[in-house]
């Protein structure tokens, strides 16, 4: 990568337009040349240039010179990012406070700004990854071909993109990145949290043989790695995989190890998201008292560990299966509950889905069509596109049971539309 990028990028930075940069010293034309990477620029040109940023010389002059140290920090943070994000943090900071110095190699600098990206997206800090990625990282690698960059910065550019379209709802974009993110010369805990990823991804595209083919093959990194807490992750994965698949003997026998596990690490962040799958499990085989059993102790775990992740997935599922077996009390009440830790418009109307039931079994037909237009309209405009068709569904039999059978005709072809994947264009 070539330092006509960089001067690109600070010149933008600081405002300055070709002739301000140059002054009196330095045309336009010769200065384009170099930051089009025509022209290599000599020592009194990056002197100019420094001087006039205001930045350290030996941040331009020594652009080619590949600090070994520095790498390896860069490498440690990688690896801090990718299997232990709270470590990254004191790392990023300490190269922050000494960043012309430690990032004059361009390469380093490039490789930095990847990671940090990829902190950012992880860190959910939506505003701070933007800013990195559009003011350098889309500058930098501008018309490059990705295949002329060392393996290194590859690598970083496929996990930093696989995490930011897998955080806008592109799995298979994201999947993508991960698979040409290279393994061979990784070390064995990327080479896991990687195939994670991708057995993850492969579940969510419901390429259902590939996501356990790389459940079983980060299984053996886990085990060699004696990561056990790891290890009743995959259990997991795989309990849930075979739950979409509605092989639920298969999910049960893998979720009862993930949670004998968790049990013996004493996992309970784990052990909580395992009692939840196994309630869905059991309301999915129409046992109802046993998922409503194994769903209030997912979440009794949460509130004693204060784990506020996931924590409305279960309410709903919990919901739901209140309403299944028509308690309708205990139904209301876990929807007060969750009602009172809504954070956001998603958590609302998900929690809504959830609860439309309760209005039909008490005859309030306001709420129902009302909460399943409302819903629908949600759902429609996001990414989650998967409860349209159960409240299609349920809106087309609504119309139906009033005579409004126009508009139930309307519903069940929108129905249809989303079962078989055709654009309902309204």
């Amino acid at each position: 990568m070539d330092i006509g990028r960089r001067i690109s990028i600070y010149r933008k930075l600081h405002n300055m337009t070709l002739q301000q940069l140059g002054g009196k010293h330095l045309s336009t034309a010769h200065l384009s040349k170099i930051e089009n990477g025509h022209r290599r620029p000599g020592v009194h040109t990056l002197q100019v240039i420094s001087n006039t940023l205001g930045l350290p010389e030996a941040f331009f002059n020594k652009y080619e010179t590949e600090d070994h140290e520095v790498h390896h920090v860069l490498n440690q943070l990688q690896l801090f990012i990718i299997t232990d994000l709270d470590k990254a943090a004191p790392l990023i900071e300490a190269i922050d406070e000494n960043y012309y110095e430690y990032l004059s190699n361009v390469n380093q600098e490039m490789y930095f700004l990847l990671l940090r990206c990829s902190y950012y997206c992880k860190a959910r800090m939506v505003k701070e990854a933007k800013k990195v990625y559009d003011l350098y990282i889309k500058a930098f690698l501008h018309e490059y071909v990705l295949e002329d960059l060392p393996l290194y910065l590859r690598n970083a550019y496929h996990y930093c993109q696989g995490i930011r379209y897998y955080q806008q709802a592109d799995y298979q974009s994201s999947l993508c990145h991960y698979q040409d993110f290279s393994l061979a010369k990784s070390p064995l805990p990327i080479k896991a949290a990687l195939t994670y990823n991708r057995a993850v991804l492969s579940n969510a595209l419901e390429d259902y043989q590939m996501a356990i083919n790389y459940c079983k093959e980060v299984q053996t990194y886990y085990e060699s790695l004696n990561q056990t807490e790891d290890v009743s992750m995959i259990l997991n994965l795989l309990g849930i995989i075979y739950l979409n698949q509605k092989q639920y003997e298969e999910a049960m026998g893998f979720l009862n190890q993930a949670q004998e596990q968790s049990e013996k690490d004493k996992n309970r962040y784990l052990l909580a998201q395992i009692l939840h799958n196994k309630g869905v499990v059991m309301r999915n085989l129409g046992q109802i008292k046993k998922a409503c059993s194994f769903l209030e102790s997912a979440l009794k775990l949460k509130e004693l560990e204060g784990i506020s992740a996931n924590k409305q997935i279960s309410y709903h599922s919990l919901c739901k299966a209140y309403l299944q077996e028509g308690e309708l009390t205990q139904a209301l009440r876990i929807f007060k509950k969750a009602k009172e830790e809504i954070r956001d418009d998603a958590d609302h109307y998900y929690l809504l889905e959830s609860f439309l039931d309760y209005y039909r079994q008490t005859g309030d037909q306001v709420h129902y069509e009302q909460g399943l237009e409302s819903c629908i309209t949600y759902f429609e405009e996001g990414t989650d596109k998967e409860p349209l068709e159960t409240l299609y569904q349920k809106l087309g039999d609504h119309f139906y049971e009033l005579g409004k059978y126009k508009r139930a005709a309307d519903c069940y072809l929108s129905h249809i539309k989303t079962t078989s994947g055709i654009p309902n264009f309204g």
